[in-house]
């Protein structure tokens, strides 16, 4: 599906109705276009054997659709838990560099530009384009400052220091591992399948009005459901997916004391 990865950049609306607008065109289009040569008779029994192999074909479709939108759940859930984990490692550091006092301050201002350059310049484009160099130059500036701090401080704080900076570079590593997360090919090529299937069945019904009318309807519906597992697949892409809002409301919660220049009255 990567060919349709520039879709994740518009609106969720607009992605069904391409989706339930396609899916119905290429139904009513195989009925009406292939019909004529196929020459389906009008009898009870053929028509009836071809609703049995339509709805055969479809129940396994939406099946498969079913599956593949519980999965896709359970990916945005893990990439969820990739940025709580994040925010969480960094909220610690930042009470760590609470307690280093004056001493802290250097720190302070590293780990401020670090939380906004994810939010801003990391996380959005991280699914394409993996890190970014602008978040990696003050992940590596914040790890100086957390030595340095580390250098100075008492010894169990020191390496409270040091753990922590490590939890916060290893919980950005599972982040960006994780911003590749997607459901496998396997399942979007038995999709592909299913449909053209599906769509194999469309000339075996008389071209009548509400015969097309019916097919198309019934594609559509294929359209939406393949749409809505289209929008979660990717956890880090698109409109549906996590959003960094959660370093957004860490860095408005403790800005004030990240940006402060001196240590507030005790």
């Amino acid at each position: 599906m990567d060919i349709l990865a520039p879709l994740y950049a518009w609106p969720s609306v607009q992605v069904y109705g391409l989706f339930i607008t396609g899916a119905a065109v290429l139904a009513a289009a195989a009925c009406v276009l292939l019909a004529p040569l196929v020459r389906p008779p009008s009898t009870k029994d053929h028509l009836d054997l071809a609703m049995r192999t339509t709805g055969a074909v479809m129940a396994g479709l939406t099946l498969i659709l079913a599956f593949c939108a519980v999965q896709a759940r359970s990916q945005s859930s893990d990439a969820q838990r990739l940025v709580t984990a994040e925010v969480s490692a960094i909220g610690g550091l930042i009470r760590l560099i609470d307690r280093l006092g004056p001493a802290g301050l250097p720190a302070r201002g590293e780990l401020a530009g670090y939380l906004h350059s994810i939010a801003t310049e990391e996380f959005g484009a991280m699914a394409e384009a993996g890190r970014a160099a602008p978040t990696q130059a003050r992940a590596e500036a914040l790890e100086h400052a957390i030595y340095a701090a580390a250098a100075e401080a008492a010894g169990h704080l020191a390496t409270d220091l040091l753990e922590e900076m490590d939890a916060v570079d290893a919980a950005r590593e599972a982040r960006l591992h994780g911003a590749s997360i997607r459901l496998p090919a396997e399942f979007w090529l038995l999709i592909q399948l299913l449909v053209l299937l599906l769509l194999a069945t469309s000339p075996l019904y008389p071209p009548r009005r509400h015969t097309v009318a019916m097919l198309a309807v019934q594609m559509g519906g294929v359209g939406a459901l393949i749409a809505f597992v289209f929008l979660m697949d990717q956890p880090f892409r698109g409109h549906l997916t996590i959003s960094a809002q959660p370093y957004a409301t860490l860095l408005a919660q403790r800005g004030a004391f990240l940006a402060a220049d001196r240590m507030p009255a005790r």
